[in-house]
Parts: structure tokens; C-alpha cells; sequence
């Protein structure tokens, strides 16, 4: 990085020994720090992730995946971070894609930036993405590879508070009238099993269709 920015990588993760070690290996060349939110694994994960070169904390009980980056957002900024940006730990983003991810704000055209998956699969994302295209210019909500400024977090004063599985944060801050990047990622196919949130896949459109509802009056 030839950049003075601080950028924080804020990884949420649960039961992601398999991958989380590669994964934050990955991130190290492109961002300042690496924060691994451990969600109570009950597998090797915050050993993995430590080993790899990431800061850990550990929640003592599963929280779900909103508090989960709350924490890691506070972390991250009592670290000093001038940009934050979230990353799955299953293996399925492409760390390459981060520092195109973060040049619309390092060149000061955005504060925010979201990344757009080149498929999505599920019908209650797809309706979900239909609302906020429609409201906010955000066509792939439920990615979880996005940017933020440090000022857009500290303007609002937290990543989440409506469980909107990671979109509230992005969703005030257009409100708010900062500005939005899309920019298009790679998506691997996940090492091991399928992504836990969607192994009971009508669980999980409900799950967004309730996370959607939350959002209406934001």
C-alpha cells in the first residue's frame, strides 16, 4: 500500500477454522490491520485467525452476525482505522478486489462503497435488492464486501441496530447523503460446506424479508 490511509478489514465469523486462515493471509497485503470477530465458533477458528496474523475477539456467546460487526466496527476504529471494510471469512471474496474496493474513497469520489456480486441466487435477496436499487441506488445489498469512511460510522454511531443483516449502516449513510460507489467482485465457490446462513434456505428468505421490513422507515 502506498497510501497513508489506515484501512481495518472487519471479518465476522462462526465456525470458520476451514477457511479464516487463508482468508485474513489474503487480506494482510492489501489493508493496515486485520479484525476477526469470533462469534463463539465451536471449532478452531480464533486459533486460525490468530495464527494467520488477524486481531481476535471472541464473543463468550453467539451474538448473530449484527453485533458481531458492531463489535468489529468499534474495534476497528478505537484502532485508528480512516477506512473499514467488512469481508466474509468463507472463502468466497476475492481479496484482490479490495483495493479497488476502497480507491473510489481513497480518490475522494465516495464514502461508501458496496460491492455488487456478479449473481444472486436467493428470491428474498433479489426482492431485497429490488427496494433498496429502487430507494438508495444500492443494487446488491446483502454483499458483504463493502467500504466505509470512517466518518460515515461515526456521523451514525453504530454499524446496526435493527438486525438488517448488515445493510443499515450503508442505508443511513446514503440518507445522510453520503456517497455511494458499486463496484463489481469476484465470487468464489466456498471451501467445504455451503454458508451456514443458507443451509435452511426458507429460514434464511425469511430471515431477509424481516431484515427488509426493519429497513422500511430508516
Amino acid at each position: 500500500m502506498s497510501h497513508s490511509e489506515k484501512i481495518v478489514a472487519v471479518i465476522p465469523a462462526y465456525n470458520e477454522a476451514k477457511t479464516i486462515n487463508a482468508v485474513v493471509r489474503g487480506l494482510l497485503p492489501h489493508v493496515t490491520e486485520v479484525v476477526v470477530i469470533d462469534d463463539c465458533s465451536k471449532d478452531a477458528t480464533s486459533e486460525e485467525a490468530h495464527t494467520a496474523g488477524a486481531t481476535v475477539i471472541r464473543h463468550e456467546h453467539n451474538q448473530g452476525y449484527d453485533q458481531t460487526l458492531n463489535d468489529g466496527f468499534t474495534e476497528a476504529v478505537r484502532r485508528g482505522a480512516d477506512i473499514i471494510i467488512t469481508f466474509d471469512a468463507d472463502g468466497e471474496h476475492d481479496a484482490n478486489d479490495v483495493p479497488r474496493i476502497v480507491a473510489p474513497i481513497l480518490a475522494g469520489r465516495a464514502d461508501m462503497v458496496a460491492g455488487q456480486r456478479p449473481r444472486i441466487l436467493h428470491i428474498a435477496e433479489k426482492i431485497f435488492a429490488v427496494y433498496t436499487a429502487a430507494r438508495y441506488g444500492l443494487k446488491d445489498p446483502l454483499c458483504g464486501l463493502k467500504a466505509y469512511r470512517r466518518s460515515v460510522y461515526d456521523s451514525i454511531g453504530f454499524f446496526d441496530s435493527v438486525s438488517s443483516i448488515g445493510t443499515e449502516l450503508m442505508l443511513r449513510g446514503v440518507k445522510k447523503g453520503y456517497r455511494l460507489a458499486l463496484v463489481p467482485i469476484a465470487l468464489h465457490t466456498r471451501v467445504g460446506n455451503s454458508s451456514r446462513f443458507y443451509a435452511q434456505s426458507v429460514r434464511a428468505n425469511l430471515k431477509i424479508l424481516r431484515a427488509m421490513q426493519r429497513i422500511l422507515f430508516i
